[in-house]
């Protein structure tokens, strides 16, 4: 299966080169009609395999099963009750927002995670809300019994690297390009620099004014990490 056509937001390489863990749960471990408290749903990341297993990753988490409180962006089904599969907790979003970002500042507009190296035996979890007002819409009832799952849509990231959130502080992060893009658009600059050299000088201004001067990474190739689901599933009872 290609994946084409199957409303995947995010189709990783099969052939990956790090892959992520992730486990679904949900806290307290059932839902409460009468307590104020929260319920959320949760969700463990943890790395698998990579080449650098003494390095830690940092990933965009627009739109995977990371992007905090963030239920919404078609990581998770709806939660189903179990005795009547009519019957669920809509999580589900009925339309799809427009983003408008700026590719050679991703930061600007993305929230970034950083999972610990895979040496450390570290793990980083999520947790994510399940608004009450979803709960009451759906007519939940004390006794019955619900399923949160994870779809495969966003099992992937669209920037990551092999660094900490301390490595890359002060770093502009801009999107990924192959390397023959990167080289076309040199191309097309030196031809600019070469026949309209003030029209080249204002634009090398304008970049210089909005982004400075300071480092900025690419990261890498983004299908080259896949986020595989071990544990994609958790049920709970209403109490």
């Amino acid at each position: 299966m290609t994946g084409r056509g199957d409303g995947r937001l995010i189709r990783p390489s099969p052939n990956a080169i790090v892959t992520i863990g992730l486990t679904l749960n949900v806290s307290p471990p059932t839902l409460s009609l009468t307590s104020p408290s929260p319920f959320y749903i949760t969700v463990t990341a943890r790395i698998l395999d990579t080449p650098h297993p003494s390095q830690p990753i940092t990933l965009q988490t627009h739109p995977n099963p990371l992007e905090r409180d963030c239920l919404f962006n078609r990581s998770f089904n709806n939660i189903v009750c179990t005795s009547d599969p009519d019957k669920h907790i809509e999580l589900w979003p009925l339309g799809w927002p427009q983003y408008h970002w700026d590719p050679e500042d991703l930061r600007s507009a993305w929230e970034y995670m950083t999972i610990p190296a895979r040496d450390q035996g570290s793990e980083v979890t999520v947790k994510h809300e399940v608004p009450r007002q979803k709960v009451e819409a759906a007519g939940v009832k004390t006794g019955e019994r619900y399923k949160v799952s994870l779809t495969d849509k966003c099992l992937g990231a669209r920037w990551w690297a092999f660094a900490g959130e301390g490595e890359l502080e002060r770093v502009r992060l801009r999107a990924w390009r192959a390397p023959e893009e990167e080289e076309a658009e040199a191309e097309e600059e030196r031809g600019l620099e070469r026949d309209d050299p003030e029209l080249y000088e204002e634009m090398m201004r304008e970049r210089r004014e909005k982004y400075a001067d300071g480092p900025l990474s690419m990261g890498e190739e983004p299908d080259m990490l896949a986020m595989v689901v071990e544990v994609g599933e958790a049920e709970f009872e209403v109490v």
